[in-house]
């Protein structure tokens, strides 16, 4: 008995590097939040609902990792000697810098319908575009200067580029470079798309979140410690831009709204900010 649940412990192990868990059926015990964070990948058990949703994460695990991340983005004395090139970088290297636990990390989950690509290279550059257009609809929502970089050699994650537009908006405080959009597109496996994600068919090409390191994410920086750019309307702008089939998971203080980080994680669903609140306090 031992020996058989050791397979069946690597079995699972393995199955859950590759791609998100099966799709399973909708738990109404839980909120819908954490329905589609499960079914992207984010299953570990950090993450939970909670009676008002703002207790949702375990964030004594989280500490150290989330201090880390705002340490990299405050760092504003180094910051105001930098270059615009220079400050593109010195972010772009703290997005890659993210936690194991896909919990603890803002990642981008989707379930692309089979029949919009022909294969898993022309999802991912399906995938994209998706993207791209719904960072361009989101700027021109809230009248924002955005450029895609095109001309800047950027790190990889398993040989997909990370991608990064810069942002010029000066009621905000973005200038030279200090606030950017970096986002990075995992190659799309063939899956199974569950039965609750709006706009679906029954076969996908899925990004998920659970792999260490080949997971999917699209994040906002703004370097300084005035943090004046509405980081939550722009995700819900972007999220509205997107097909109902893409989510967005953001951990605790990854979001910044009025001014101050989020201190529980929320979800973007087709421009909603979904909390993880228990469905009989909702």
């Amino acid at each position: 008995m031992t020996k058989l649940k050791t397979i069946c412990f690597a079995v699972t192990t393995a199955a859950l590097a590759g791609c998100a868990v099966m799709p399973r059926h909708y738990d109404d015990e839980s909120s819908r939040a954490l329905n589609l964070a499960r079914a992207g990948g984010v299953y570990d058990q950090d993450l939970r609902d909670s009676p008002d949703g703002t207790r949702s994460h375990r964030k004594g695990l989280l500490v150290s990792a989330l201090d880390l991340a705002r340490l990299a983005t405050s760092l504003d004395a180094p910051l105001r000697h930098l270059t615009g090139t220079q400050t593109l970088f010195f972010n772009a290297t703290d997005i890659m810098m993210t936690p194991d636990n896909p919990s603890a990390r803002p990642s981008l989950m989707g379930w692309m319908p089979e029949s919009l690509a022909a294969n898993e290279d022309d999802a991912y550059d399906h995938y994209v575009a998706v993207v791209d257009e719904a960072i361009t609809q989101a700027a021109e929502s809230m009248a924002i200067n955005v450029t895609k970089l095109t001309d800047v050699k950027t790190p990889e994650i398993d040989g997909n580029p990370l991608m990064l537009w810069s942002v010029t908006v000066e009621r905000y405080g973005c200038a030279d470079s200090n606030c950017i959009i970096a986002y990075n597109i995992q190659q799309p496996n063939h899956w199974k798309t569950p039965s609750y994600v709006i706009g679906r068919e029954a076969a996908s090409y899925n990004i998920a979140a659970n792999h260490p390191e080949k997971y999917s994410r699209l994040v906002f920086r703004q370097s300084g410690h005035e943090r004046t750019f509405p980081v939550d309307e722009f995700y819900g702008a972007v999220s509205a831009g997107m097909p109902p089939w893409i989510v967005m998971y953001f951990p605790p203080n990854t979001v910044i709204q009025d001014g101050e980080p989020l201190p529980y994680p929320v979800l973007y669903e087709q421009g909603q900010q979904l909390m993880f609140r228990e469905p009989d306090h909702e």
